[in-house]
């Protein structure tokens, strides 16, 4: 099935100029985490992310328990990027570090629908997971 995002241009890692950095609360219905291809966990949920813009990094809390075994609850992202479907929340788009935690997201991708905030990703280099929250 082919969603409908709303569009952006590709402007990796404000390259082309400075992209708007906003806080947001996303009130998600369900979750999905994948390895390797394959859905290894999902569950309908009433989980909350709530992402705070402070001094240019997105500080991100997930208050859901249920998701606690996959991805960290805390964590922050300091790089902004817009590409074609999504706007990026990233570590280190350019692979300047090789600073990875276990279970602390590296890159999130945010997709919208007519401005309104529809899905959530997280992707996670150790372990190779991807998390996605679904309104």
């Amino acid at each position: 099935m082919t969603e409908n995002w709303d569009r952006f241009p590709s402007n990796i890692g404000e390259r082309l100029g400075p992209i708007e950095r906003k806080s947001f609360t996303f009130n998600y219905k369900r979750f999905e985490v994948w390895q390797e291809g394959t859905c290894i966990y999902s569950g309908n949920s009433n989980g909350q992310i709530i992402a705070i813009v402070i001094k240019g990094q997105l500080n991100v809390t997930i208050d859901d328990v249920m998701i606690n075994n996959h991805i960290i609850n805390q964590f922050s992202f300091g790089e902004i990027s817009t590409n074609n479907e999504r706007i990026m929340w990233s570590k280190d788009i350019f692979h300047t570090t090789s600073n990875v935690e276990r279970c602390n997201p590296d890159i999130s991708s945010l997709f919208y629908k007519q401005g309104i905030l529809e899905k959530v990703t997280y992707t996670i280099h150790d372990p190779n997971t991807l998390v996605e929250f679904y309104s």
